[in-house]
C-alpha cells in the first residue's frame, strides 16, 4: 500500500476528492492482497465471536505469534471483492484514531472467502454489555466523548460511518476507558448515496426510514448524529427508544411530538423523563428530526460536566455512595471470558477451511 493515498485520505487533503482518494487507495490494494489456500495457514482459529448478514468474525491466533486478533471473513460467494476492499482500506486509513478500530494488514484471500484482522476488544460490543441494564454514568459519558471524537475525526476526513449502533461499539474494558466504533462495511465519502435499509432498523434516522428501493439518500454527517443520539439512550437504559423511527410507532410518536411542541412541556414524556435536562438538551439535538438542525457528535463535549440521568450530580461534585458503589462494581467487573479451543479448528486441513459456511441463520 502506497503511504501516498492513505496520507490523502488520513489528512483530510482537501486537493483530492475523498471519493477518488477511497478509490485510488483500493486499486493500489488490489493488487498487494495475499493469497491463502487456507486461512489456517495463517492463523489458528479458536471461536467465533458474532455473525452477521455480511459474514463473521473469529477469534484468531497467529500462527507466527503475536497477540490474537478479531478475524472478519467475508464469503465470496455474497461480497464483492471491491466491497471487501473498500472496508479493509477505509479501516486502515483511520486506525490511527484510537475510537476507531484498527485493521491490521495484509488483506487475504482464499477460496472460499476474503478476510482481514482487526484489534481484538477483550469485552466483546456494547450490545453484550447492555442486556440487562444500562451503563452507569461515568462509562456513559466515557463511551459518548469517545464516540463523539471518533465520528468527529471520521467527518472531518469526508467520511460518514452510516452504521453506529451498540453492535459496532467494541469495548477493552468494563469501565469503558476505552471503546472504539468498528465495522466500516458502510462507511463512505460524504454524499455517496445510501440506500433503504433492508428491513427496519431502530438506529436510522427517519429520512433514511422513509426511503423505499430503488431510492437512495446522500450521505451527510447528520446520519451519524442520529446514531450517536440513539446508541446514547440505549447505552443508559438498556432498550432502544423505538423500534423504528417512523409513525405510527408509539414510541417514535411520542418522541416527535415532545421534538415538536412549541413551547416545550415542563415535564418531558417517558422515558425521556429518566435523563437530567442537561440530557435532554443534548439528545434532542442529537436527534433532531430535520436533519439540517441535528447538532455535530463533537456537541457531546459540552454536556459531559453536567449529569445526564436524573438523580445523579455534575462530575465535579462527587456521587453519592449507592452510585459510587454501583460504579465500583464495573470498574472492577471481569472482561470476557477466556478462549476455547472450539471445532473450528478440529478439522484439519484435509477438509478446506471446515466450519467456515455461513453461521446458522445468517442469510
Amino acid at each position: 500500500m502506497e503511504n501516498g493515498a492513505q496520507e490523502s485520505l488520513e489528512d483530510g487533503d482537501v486537493e483530492e476528492d475523498t471519493a477518488l482518494a477511497l478509490q485510488r487507495l483500493v486499486d493500489l490494494t488490489a493488487r498487494r492482497v495475499t493469497q491463502v489456500r487456507s486461512l489456517r495457514s495463517c492463523y489458528r482459529l479458536v471461536q467465533e465471536l458474532g455473525a452477521g448478514t455480511y459474514g463473521r468474525v473469529l477469534l484468531a491466533r497467529p500462527r507466527r505469534g503475536g497477540p490474537p486478533v478479531a478475524l472478519k471473513l467475508l464469503p465470496r460467494t455474497s461480497a464483492s471483492r471491491a466491497t471487501f476492499l473498500r472496508e479493509f482500506c477505509v479501516g486502515r486509513c483511520v486506525s490511527s484514531h484510537p475510537g476507531l478500530l484498527s485493521t491490521l494488514a495484509p488483506p487475504l484471500q482464499s477460496p472460499r472467502h476474503y478476510a482481514f484482522a482487526q484489534e481484538l476488544a477483550p469485552c466483546g460490543d456494547l450490545s453484550a454489555m447492555l442486556e440487562e441494564r444500562g451503563l452507569p454514568e461515568r462509562p456513559l459519558k466515557r463511551v459518548g466523548v469517545q464516540l463523539a471524537r471518533a465520528l468527529d475525526f471520521l467527518h472531518s476526513r469526508g467520511l460518514v460511518h452510516a452504521d453506529v449502533k451498540p453492535d459496532n461499539v467494541l469495548v477493552f474494558d468494563r469501565a469503558c476507558r476505552r471503546v472504539a466504533l468498528g465495522d466500516f462495511g458502510l462507511t463512505r465519502p460524504e454524499g455517496c448515496p445510501a440506500p433503504a435499509p433492508p428491513g427496519p432498523l431502530p438506529s436510522a434516522p427517519p429520512e433514511l426510514c422513509l426511503l423505499r428501493p430503488p431510492a437512495a439518500l446522500a450521505l451527510r454527517p447528520e446520519l451519524d448524529s442520529w446514531g450517536l443520539g440513539v446508541l446514547l439512550f440505549c447505552a443508559a437504559t438498556a432498550a432502544f427508544p423505538w423500534a423504528v423511527a417512523l409513525a405510527p410507532d408509539p414510541g417514535f410518536e411520542t418522541f416527535a411530538a415532545w421534538q415538536t411542541a412549541r413551547p416545550p412541556p415542563a415535564l418531558p414524556p417517558q422515558p425521556w423523563a429518566q435523563f437530567s435536562a442537561a440530557a435532554q438538551t443534548l439528545l434532542r439535538g442529537l436527534l433532531a428530526l430535520e436533519p439540517e438542525e441535528r447538532s455535530p457528535p463533537i456537541a457531546v463535549l459540552d454536556w459531559v460536566g453536567e449529569a445526564w440521568v436524573v438523580g445523579d450530580v455534575g462530575e465535579g461534585e462527587g456521587v453519592g455512595e449507592e452510585r459510587e458503589e454501583e460504579e465500583r462494581g464495573w470498574e472492577e467487573g471481569e472482561g470476557a471470558g477466556g478462549e476455547e479451543e472450539s471445532s473450528l479448528d478440529e478439522g484439519g486441513e484435509e477438509e478446506e477451511e471446515a466450519g467456515l459456511g455461513p453461521a446458522p441463520g445468517t442469510p
